[in-house]
């Protein structure tokens, strides 16, 4: 890909001032907490160019200041009785992520993503879904979509019952003007999490150990599916068919998850980016979990070696989401190319001599 150079272009930069305190109570716990703002100058942006450019990609510059406030509190727990150790760190951050400044730019837009001021980073950007049409009634009250009017009389032209209906948010003075089109474009999602928290837990019995660690977001959206991913028309089901899938627009399923089937080889309004595909990705995952057993001494002195530990390990076990009904709600789907996260499990034996 041909891309224009940029001779100018220079490293990002950023600053932070942070305020924190360490509390040390009763020897076993732990209490840290932080206030910050966070800012980065200069970011490194895609400059968008007009056709007349030559249809070369646009080139990267140097465009504008963003910034991260917020918070986080870790609490830590630490204490053994007898022959029972617990260690416990529970941590906790509220962010917030805005762009200050483009530069001059109004905005820069991704597609699916618009980066502008006083905005969050790459939010979503798109129509705004109302649901679907579910009578030919609906069609005919409603805007026109896309500059093409309901037709009963050519079943090939304009939308039908089981397509996304598109809210008429705006037009060229400001205001809606009965059709849908560019001017009815808005933000409708923010990809970076507002909450991140975790939880760290080691509990010890003798020679056994136990760790488990899980994390999550809050207050996250994200793109259910990318180009690709989602059924188009009935002959895409052989490449790309997920369980999901199955959930399509019927008369008799109004609230399905996809829209109606479109006849083969066919196009459609169905999958611009709209809100209809926008869910929250707020989810809890168990990370990682280890159990372990050392070997007594009468083991380890009978094999001449200075310790050895059994243990049994498996990351990404479980997750727990409400809403998100795609891959894998941590993962950013942005550009629609992903690829999930899989569950491992490990089981060895470290010896040392």
């Amino acid at each position: 890909i041909l891309q224009f150079p940029n001779p100018l272009i220079k490293w990002e930069q950023s600053r932070q001032s942070d305020i924190g305190i360490d509390l040390t109570l009763a020897k076993s716990f732990t209490v840290t907490a932080d206030y910050f703002v966070r800012s980065a100058e200069d970011m490194i942006l895609a400059q968008p160019l007009p056709l007349t450019a030559g249809g070369l990609s646009n080139p990267f510059i140097n465009a504008g200041r963003m910034e991260n406030k917020g918070w986080e509190v870790s609490l830590n727990y630490k204490k053994k009785f007898k022959d029972v150790g617990f260690d416990i760190t529970g941590m906790l951050s509220d962010v917030r992520n805005r762009v200050t400044s483009l530069a001059g730019n109004p905005f820069l837009d991704g597609g699916s993503v618009r980066t502008q001021e006083g905005q969050s980073f790459n939010s979503y950007f798109g129509y705004r879904s109302l649901g679907y049409f579910q009578d030919s009634n609906q069609i005919k009250a409603a805007p026109v979509q896309f500059g093409t009017p309901f037709s009963s009389t050519n079943a090939a032209v304009g939308p039908k019952p089981g397509d996304v209906r598109y809210a008429d948010i705006s037009g060229p003075d400001g205001k809606p003007d009965g059709k849908i089109d560019a001017y009815d474009r808005t933000f409708i999602g923010n990809a970076f999490p507002r909450y991140e928290y975790s939880i760290n837990f080691n509990l010890s019995y003798k020679n056994f150990d136990l760790n488990i660690f899980g994390q999550g977001v809050g207050k996250r959206d994200n793109y259910l599916s990318g180009t690709g991913a989602i059924p188009f028309n009935s002959t895409d089901f052989a490449a790309s068919l997920l369980e999901i899938h199955k959930n399509y627009w019927t008369p008799s399923n109004p609230d399905a998850t996809f829209p109606r089937l479109l006849p083969s080889g066919s196009g459609g309004n169905n999958y611009v980016t709209s809100s209809q595909w926008i869910r929250s990705a707020s989810y809890f995952r168990i990370k990682n979990l280890n159990v372990g057993y050392r070997l007594p001494a009468i083991i380890i002195n009978a094999v001449k070696v200075s310790s050895a530990r059994i243990y049994i390990s498996a990351s990404n076990v479980f997750t727990f989401t409400k809403t998100w009904d795609g891959f894998d709600p941590e993962i950013n789907n942005q550009n629609g190319e992903f690829y999930p996260l899989m569950k491992t499990f490990t089981a060895g034996l470290n010896v040392n001599f």
